[in-house]
């Protein structure tokens, strides 16, 4: 027979694993897992748990009453004799600061264990501790007061393209201009005097200003930074692209940290590439994702 597949949920992949070996013994076998946000109250005060999928052969004598395969469900507190299994090794594994390792010959003969052979498990693990162990954020959100100033800089084009997703996604009223480095008939803020005739007219209409500044070349970073940050603008987003180099991206936006403060994090071409999650090590929460607002501050 043909393994079945449950789906546990948890306040911690620990609390999952002790869940697995109490239902389904040591032959259950975590081949996935998630990190997911409750959305709470309007969107505030959420909570993370975890959601992971077990794999278990069949047959097989469970160890407590089944449940549907792949169905959602809680259980209540557990039994404290499970510590001395799983969760014994999960923490050896927290200590080694090695992702989820599995018990060494001998150490624990009597424990049970829980495979995870799902690819990449060691480093998904690692992105949920993380996620999980970090401190709840609220998502930053675009400003959208009358005449505010949002700076959106990012190479190339990829600020535009944030900049139109946003105008495009979001009810509040914008105007839209241009910070410089970008094609097209925008109008263009070239000093502080530009900006300020750029938020009174916002002020009058009732929009928000939102500029668009596309990097050009990266030895010319600092005299683009310094005429951005003499705009004065209210909130500076940072436009990424997922898809370009880790090290690159890192150096621009660390440029812009030191002439700007940079209120949070536009993300484009998550899509394409195996590894978005690199974004997470520039510090700054995201708030932007793919033309939609992000569900969380980090991927």
């Amino acid at each position: 027979m043909a393994p079945q597949q449950y789906l546990l949920r948890g306040s911690s992949l620990e609390d999952v694993t002790r869940q697995a070996v109490e239902l389904y013994g040591p032959e259950a076998r975590i081949v996935s897992a998630d990190s997911v946000l409750d959305p709470g109250l309007r969107g505030l005060m959420g909570r993370r748990h975890v959601e992971a999928t077990v794999t278990v052969p069949t047959p097989i004598a469970r160890l407590a009453p089944s449940v549907d395969p792949a169905g959602p469900h809680a259980l209540g507190p557990h039994a404290l004799e499970a510590r001395a299994g799983i969760a014994a090794l999960l923490e050896d594994a927290d200590r080694a600061e090695d992702g989820f390792l599995a018990a060494a010959p001998g150490a624990r003969p009597s424990a049970p264990s829980v495979s995870t052979e799902a690819e990449d498990f060691d480093a998904l693990l690692e992105r949920l501790r993380t996620q999980m162990d970090a401190p709840e954020e609220r998502v930053p959100v675009l400003l959208d007061g009358a005449g505010d100033l949002v700076l959106v800089v990012g190479r190339g084009e990829t600020a535009l393209a944030v900049v139109q997703s946003m105008a495009a996604r979001l009810p509040e009223g914008f105007s839209l201009v241009s910070a410089g480095g970008l094609s097209g008939d925008w109008p263009h803020l070239e000093d502080v005097r530009d900006a300020v005739a750029a938020r009174a007219e916002g002020v009058e209409s009732g929009t928000t200003v939102l500029a668009a500044l596309g990097l050009r070349g990266f030895d010319r970073l600092a005299p683009q930074f310094g005429r951005a940050a003499a705009l004065r603008p209210d909130q500076v987003w940072l436009a990424v692209d997922a898809r370009h180099k880790a090290e690159e991206t890192a150096e621009w936006v660390e440029a812009a940290k030191a002439r700007l403060t940079v209120s949070a994090l536009a993300l484009v071409g998550t899509g394409e590439t195996r590894t978005p999650e690199t974004v997470n090590a520039l510090g700054i929460p995201l708030g932007w994702v793919d033309g939609s607002r992000a569900p969380r501050t980090v991927l």
